[in-house]
């Protein structure tokens, strides 16, 4: 895990809930840990498939604002897991609106506040073109 640490998706999901999306055994009594890191790892490639191009990565530090994104595109995937029941409200906003950001950070539209992975432009140059004086200094001298 790179962007976020298993304690991340603890605060996200309750630890009963967690128990529930990600063990496939009924009797259960703690998550199954390989199923989280698998949904992890996926929002991980997504969040880098968007990066990509625009930044270095891997990232070093990691932004929160992307520990929280892949956090949210975790919990939506181990929601999806269970396709018996109906992915909450609260779920399937938090994705859209993470992909949202995703796309905008793609876009340049919002920043990560490190280096990208392009160079700065070099400075270009100014052209100016001037008309010939049509007041000379003896005319504004008469005002």
């Amino acid at each position: 895990m790179r962007y976020c640490t298993r304690a991340d998706i603890g605060n996200a999901i309750p630890e009963m809930t967690l128990i529930q999306l990600s063990n496939d055994d009924p009797a259960a009594m703690s998550p199954n840990e390989n199923v989280i890191e698998d949904g992890v790892r996926q929002a991980e490639e997504l969040v880098d498939g968007y990066l990509r191009g625009r930044y270095n990565l891997p990232l070093d530090p990691v932004p929160t604002v992307l520990r929280d994104a892949v956090v949210y595109l975790a919990r939506h995937w181990l929601y999806q897991r269970r396709p018996e029941g109906a992915l909450p409200d609260a779920v399937k906003d938090s994705r859209k609106d993470t992909i949202k950001l995703l796309e905008s950070i793609r876009d340049g539209v919002v920043t990560l506040g490190m280096p990208t992975g392009h160079a700065a432009p070099e400075p270009g140059e100014v052209r100016v073109r001037v008309r010939k004086q049509q007041f000379g200094a003896d005319t504004w001298e008469r005002y």
